[in-house]
C-alpha cells in the first residue's frame, strides 16, 4: 500500500460561524453543498456535519431545510455527523440543555424522539454519527477522518492508475 504525506487542504464552509482551527493543516473557506467540512478535491464524496449541542439538533429536527441537508450529506460516499456532546445529553434532554426550564413542559421533543431521529439518519442516509463529548474530541476525530479518507482515496486512485497501465 502506498503511503503519502497527508498534504491536503481542509475546506470549511463559509457559513460555519465558529469553525474548528485545524492547526496542523492548511485550511480554506468555501461554500460547501453538503456539510460544514470537507477536503479540497473531495467535496463531492466527503462531508462532515458538526452539531454543537442537543438544542441545536432539537431545533434542526423540525426544520425542512435540515432534512434537505441530510439528504445532501447522504449523497456523499463518506458522510459523518459529529456531535460535540455525549449520548447522556440526548437521554436527559431537556435537562441540562440551554432550553429555558419554563419551556421544558411545553416541548414536544423528547429523548426518545431525538434518539429515534438520529438512528433514522444513520439508516436512511447512511450517515455515520459519532457522539464525541466535546468540541476538541470532535475536531480530533474530524482530523482522523480526513487523514483516513485521503489515504483510502489516494490509494484507490493509485491502484486504478496502475491497473490502467497494465
Amino acid at each position: 500500500m502506498v503511503t503519502v504525506d497527508p498534504n491536503y487542504t481542509i475546506i470549511i464552509d463559509t457559513r460555519e460561524q465558529q469553525p474548528w482551527s485545524f492547526n496542523h493543516h492548511s485550511v480554506a473557506s468555501k461554500k460547501l453543498d453538503a456539510g460544514d467540512y470537507s477536503l479540497e478535491g473531495f467535496e463531492n464524496i466527503l462531508a462532515i456535519e458538526r452539531k454543537k449541542s442537543v438544542c441545536e439538533i432539537a431545533n434542526n429536527i423540525v426544520e425542512s431545510r435540515f432534512k434537505d441537508a441530510l439528504e445532501r450529506l447522504g449523497q456523499r460516499k463518506y458522510s459523518f455527523l459529529l456531535l460535540e456532546f455525549d449520548l447522556d445529553k440526548v437521554l436527559s434532554y431537556p435537562i441540562g440543555s440551554s432550553l429555558p426550564k419554563r419551556l421544558w413542559d411545553k416541548t414536544k421533543i423528547t429523548p426518545t424522539f431525538l434518539l429515534r431521529n438520529i438512528l433514522d439518519w444513520e439508516i436512511k442516509y447512511n450517515i455515520k454519527v459519532f457522539f464525541c463529548g466535546s468540541s476538541s474530541n470532535a475536531e480530533k476525530l474530524a482530523e482522523y477522518i480526513f487523514r483516513k479518507i485521503f489515504y483510502i482515496e489516494h490509494n484507490l486512485k493509485t491502484k486504478e492508475q496502475n491497473n490502467d497501465t497494465k
